[in-house]
């Protein structure tokens, strides 16, 4: 960074978005990155120094910013508290982070401002959020929306500053008040699950699926059901949606077996279910409710999620095991479960993580894994499912090793309780044809 006069850097907050769109075109294949800096307490300054506004708190900062800045970067003045800066041409995102710590350095310094004493200078406490081209998004608006989440998130960040990544999208829809519409969506019974058929691996029959939540939330594209449930946790509407999920899997469970169609439904729980002493008690009435026998419900749990607080979360699991409610380790292998805690645990079922079972052709590493996670299930009387299965030679290689079932696109993706019994009817009158 090098000081100039900056006079034509700093553009109206109207332009900022065309400005960033402009850079962007003239240079694609250069790394740019959207700054959102929040200057904390400014508003609050007037009242604390007896005449200062924020305004011209906000002016002292733009001039210090101004020196630090190159001739190519921008700077617009969103409100008295927020100024965005738009770094172009970087080698990389990481110099992104330098030229940060140079901003947050530049506004740390107190601010002596004329007209008030040594005493009374004045302090800001800065933090900023950084959203990187391409990687982090590739148009000025979605930059700008992703540097403003960044900085919400910055805000209770030691270093004062954030990179936005593809891990914090919950907060981009918090940002972007899906939150709101998913309480509706709840409220309205808007939400969906669809639901992917386990196949035993050598009868070829569908015993079990599992229940996944599906949502077209309005004006958006579907969201991910890791996205839902991470803004259901956010936002304290995770009780409300594990209930709506509850209901309505024992709902189309019931209504499957009406129609002569005998499966399971497996149930995936959050991590902060197993903290909720009145979950089960919520189970043995919603299994009563629709009449569904205990041993038809399974629960899928990661195995971090067990870790946690092991005391607590053995005295819930047991109470589900009590009801007669199956357990299943979701995703095995890549959490931190040692074989104290399986022993100790009252799970029915081990489900290794697609990941490993998707490589395991072309990795002996894998493979290994898979192998091992099988015997392992086994050795403790498990049985043992296997993720992600979507070609004829790796159902083979599971069955020669001894899964027990398997799930994935090669049967059947997940569909919405009428296509799946129509599904489940076509699968019976083939024979439960299997691969050979």
């Amino acid at each position: 960074m090098t000081q100039t006069t900056g006079a034509s850097r700093v553009v109206t907050r109207q332009a900022i978005g065309g400005e960033i769109s402009r850079l962007i075109s003239g240079h694609p294949n250069s790394a740019l990155a959207v700054m959102m800096v929040e200057l904390r307490r400014a508003n609050r300054l007037q009242a604390l120094t007896g005449g200062i506004s924020a305004e011209v708190v906000m002016e002292h900062a733009m001039a210090r910013l101004d020196r630090v800045l190159r001739d190519v970067d921008r700077m617009a003045k969103l409100s008295n508290e927020t100024v965005c800066l738009v770094l172009p041409n970087l080698g990389d995102g990481a110099q992104s982070v330098l030229a940060a710590v140079r901003v947050l350095s530049t506004l740390q310094k107190p601010f002596a401002v004329a007209g008030v004493s040594q005493e009374d200078t004045v302090s800001i406490r800065p933090h900023l959020g950084i959203a990187l081209y391409p990687e982090g998004a590739r148009d000025a608006e979605q930059l700008l929306i992703k540097a403003d989440v960044a900085a919400r998130i910055a805000s209770s960040s030691e270093s004062g500053y954030h990179i936005y990544r593809t891990e914090d999208r919950v907060e981009t829809e918090i940002y972007r008040g899906l939150d709101i519409e998913l309480s509706k969506a709840i409220k309205s019974n808007q939400l969906k699950l669809h639901y992917q058929p386990q196949i035993e691996t050598e009868s070829g029959a569908c015993h079990t699926v599992e229940a996944l939540l599906r949502w077209d939330a309005p004006g958006s594209s579907p969201v991910s059901p890791s996205v839902l449930v991470g803004l259901a946790e956010n936002t304290g509407l995770l009780p409300a949606l594990t209930t709506w999920t509850l209901h309505c899997a024992l709902r189309e469970n019931a209504e499957l077996r009406r129609q002569g169609i005998d499966v399971s439904v497996a149930v995936n729980l959050s991590p902060r279910t197993l903290a909720d002493s009145e979950f089960p008690d919520e189970v043995a009435q919603a299994l009563a409710v629709w009449n569904v026998a205990p041993q038809s419900l399974l629960f899928e749990i990661t195995e971090g999620s067990m870790i946690g607080d092991v005391e607590r979360s053995l005295r819930l699991l047991t109470r589900l095991r009590d009801l007669g409610v199956k357990l299943a380790i979701d995703d095995f292998g890549t959490g931190y479960s040692s074989l104290a805690y399986l022993k100790r645990f009252p799970v029915h079922e081990l489900k290794i993580d697609k990941m490993f079972v998707q490589a395991m052709r072309l990795s002996r590493g894998d493979a290994q894994i898979v192998r091992s996670v099988i015997d392992l299930a086994h050795n403790f009387d498990l049985r043992a499912v296997s993720e992600g299965v979507e070609d004829e030679a790796t159902f083979n290689q599971l069955r020669d090793l001894g899964s027990d079932a398997v799930q994935g696109f090669l049967f059947s993706e997940a569909r919405a309780a009428p296509e799946f019994a129509a599904w489940w009817r076509a699968h019976e009158a083939r024979g439960r044809t299997l691969p050979s």
